[in-house]
């Protein structure tokens, strides 16, 4: 028969450096004991520090219930039926749903060959049998307080990233329209150039300007013209190639042998009034469809909202990338052709000159 546990009536059980009434919800033990004696009076004392219980009578229950319940720490106990503790604890460390529980063994074999073992699989502490009930507590307290620690840690090191990741999305997201500012298209033109140089495909954009948009703001309002900024963004992004929709030509397209795998179109704000869409794996006559239909789906409609609604037209210049240049090279042919198309007089689609 195992050792039992040996227990002082008298004395006083040492204070935690955390108490478990300073945190959101007490910590919760599991216990794996098979002997019922040790387990009852374990779960009580434990208990008697507020500490919620989860037991176990073998090596196999623990793991489930480990995996069912999460528990703040698990107390195991070496030489147990089905699975011993040593084979449980291994099982509880390979999980990656468990292994950042902290566990402590508890066995009335006291070898180096045991602790070493245990300590080898995982394990935080190691407590020989028979063991005093304060030693017990006071391990188990700096087990809680050093994982709620390593929680805490692991909280402030997400939420850091998430408010990095926030950060980085903010410095290449227009704040209005939510499409990507210059800098996002920077990025976006190098990926995209990256790829048509690498892959030989063609890449095409967009240039697009609201014509005599200064006319709105003048007539309706900032408030009015900022309305209007956000549903010529919303027209480009109903009009382009978005993700979902390349999944789907993806899908047919790689039925296909010789098909070209089809890539996302990317709009951003180029600035003020004017917005910019890439067109990757599109040639010019391509690009040119896609600059008539978003032109001519800006003429079919009304912009502004409430009392204040008003005609919109686009100006578009459009230019497929040159086999000698930039990125940025075909952008300046393409506002040259901008520029074209409002000096013959606006609302129409202008192609860039070779």
């Amino acid at each position: 028969m195992k050792p039992e546990p040996r227990k002082d009536e008298g004395a006083s059980a040492p204070q935690r450096d955390v108490s478990p009434h300073e945190e959101a919800r007490a910590p919760v033990i599991l216990v794996a004991d098979d002997e019922p004696v040790n387990l009852a009076l374990i779960k009580r004392r434990l208990e008697w520090e507020d500490y919620e219980i989860a037991t176990a009578e073998d090596g196999g229950q623990a793991v489930e219930t480990a995996r069912r319940v999460l528990p703040d720490l698990i107390i195991l106990d070496v030489m147990m039926p089905v699975l011993d503790g040593l084979q449980a604890c291994r099982l509880i460390k390979e999980d990656p749903s468990t292994s950042d529980i902290p566990v402590i063994f508890l066995s009335a074999l006291d070898d180096m060959d045991t602790k070493v073992s245990g300590l080898s699989l995982g394990a935080n502490d190691y407590i020989s049998k028979p063991f005093r009930v304060e030693e017990l507590l006071a391990r188990v307290a700096v087990a809680i307080r050093l994982k709620r620690e390593r929680d805490r840690l692991r909280q402030s090191a997400e939420e850091l990233r998430r408010r990095a990741e926030a950060a980085s999305e903010m410095s290449v997201t227009d704040a209005l329209t939510g499409l990507l500012n210059r800098y996002g298209l920077q990025r976006a033109l190098q990926r995209e150039l990256s790829e048509a140089r690498q892959l030989r495909r063609p890449l095409s954009c967009l240039l697009i300007d609201i014509d005599y948009f200064k006319h709105v703001n003048d007539t309706h309002g900032h408030a009015a013209g900022d309305t209007a900024l956000m549903q010529v963004a919303r027209l480009l992004l109903d009009n382009i190639r978005r993700p979902a929709e390349v999944s789907e030509e993806r899908r047919e397209s790689e039925r296909r042998e010789d098909a070209t795998l089809p890539r996302a179109d990317v709009v951003c704000r180029y600035g003020g009034e004017e917005f910019l869409v890439l067109a990757p794996e599109t040639r010019l006559e391509g690009a040119l469809a896609l600059a008539e239909k978003v032109r001519r789906a800006a003429a079919e409609r009304l912009f502004g909202d409430g009392e204040r609604v008003f005609p919109l037209t686009l100006s578009v210049g459009v230019a497929e990338l040159g086999d000698s240049e930039s990125g940025n090279d075909m952008i300046a042919r393409a506002d040259d052709a901008l520029y074209q198309a409002k000096q013959q007089g606006r609302n129409r689609v202008r192609p860039a000159d070779n």
